[in-house]
């Protein structure tokens, strides 16, 4: 039975008046919160964003572009897609990029990170993140977005980031290639000296008069045939002599020569390879298009006065409502329970 009249009591509250039975205590209470609330807006120091919008260049090096035979395909100028934009979003948020940052605008004394303090660079790094984010657009767009109590600082943080990309890619690009270069001259030189121990090889057999096997033999034996049916003894001698040359190191020269032709196309392959490497690393090419560079901003990122006046006051209400609802709904089956 008291079970039906507590349910029966809290169904049939008429909400409105009981708003208006705690007008004086939610009225109290409502503008103490919005008195409170309103003064810790204030108190919080206003953040300013400024933002770099670029997009990623492609991957293609220099050297494949200007050697493409299908221009179209290896493009400097075409904007990077999903894959360079995501290749680009990792390089943001690598350590080099961080660090040489902090160290050209000098944000650790910015920041105010006391370095004598054991966990100091843990502290710099969440500054430093707390404060710079990253964001890749449906358009495969960069977003470099930076907060900073300083309108100025911030645009000077985003645009750092953003010129420093083009050090650090080029820095990264530039390590892979030079040990690149250094496997393909090591391997270079190993053809060359192949090579070059192939023409020597060749030459010994030229001293010996073999020079183009197949068109010589042809010729000798035709030469030959020409000697036996004339009955020329002396001649049939000779060419049987130089016949005998090419029969004992034939199989030689067609080796050597064959192996010399492969390994000479080998040798140009690695030569034009070094070549590409070498203008990569000693070209200068920008790896991003920025479409806008960071401004100071004119107008704060917050705090949301307004906003924070108007969720803390309408939440101090409903909680000293349900406060209030709840105080009065246990007076109420108290009072039941003893009738």
């Amino acid at each position: 039975m008291n079970s039906k009249k507590q349910v029966d009591f809290l169904n049939n509250q008429n909400l409105l008046v009981l708003m208006y039975k705690w007008r004086k205590p939610l009225l109290i209470i409502s503008i103490a919160a919005f008195i409170i609330s309103a003064i810790t807006s204030f108190l919080i120091k206003e953040t300013y964003q400024s933002t770099v919008t670029l997009f990623p260049g492609t991957i293609n090096s220099v050297s494949k572009t200007l050697i493409s035979r299908d221009p179209a395909k290896e493009d400097l100028l075409k904007f990077g897609e999903k894959e360079e934009a995501e290749q680009m979003f990792q390089i943001l948020l690598s350590d080099k990029i961080r660090n040489q940052t902090i160290r050209n605008l000098n944000l650790i004394e910015y920041y105010g990170i006391d370095t004598t303090q054991s966990k100091w660079k843990t502290d710099l790094k969440e500054s430093f993140q707390g404060n710079v984010t990253f964001n890749i657009t449906k358009f495969s767009a960069i977003e470099i977005n930076v907060l900073d109590y300083s309108p100025e600082m911030a645009a000077k943080i985003a645009n750092e980031i953003a010129n420093l990309l083009d050090t650090v890619t080029k820095e990264i690009k530039n390590q892979v290639a030079l040990n690149a270069v250094h496997t393909i001259e090591t391997e270079y030189n190993q053809k060359a000296e192949l090579v070059k121990a192939l023409q020597d090889s060749l030459t010994l057999l030229r001293i010996l008069g073999i020079n183009e096997f197949d068109s010589q033999v042809e010729r000798y034996t035709e030469q030959l045939s020409i000697a036996i049916l004339e009955n020329k003894t002396n001649a049939i001698k000779e060419l049987e002599k130089r016949l005998a040359v090419f029969s004992n190191h034939g199989d030689k020269f067609i080796y050597f020569r064959d192996k010399l032709f492969t390994e000479q196309k080998q040798l140009y392959s690695l030569a034009l390879k070094l070549d590409e490497i070498k203008v990569d690393i000693s070209t200068n090419v920008s790896s991003k298009f920025v479409i806008d560079y960071a401004t100071p901003a004119d107008k704060k990122h917050a705090p949301k006065r307004m906003i924070i006046v108007l969720i803390s006051t309408m939440s101090a209400f409903l909680l000293a409502f349900v406060f209030l609802l709840l105080k009065d709904s246990i007076s109420k089956l108290k009072l039941s329970e003893q009738a």
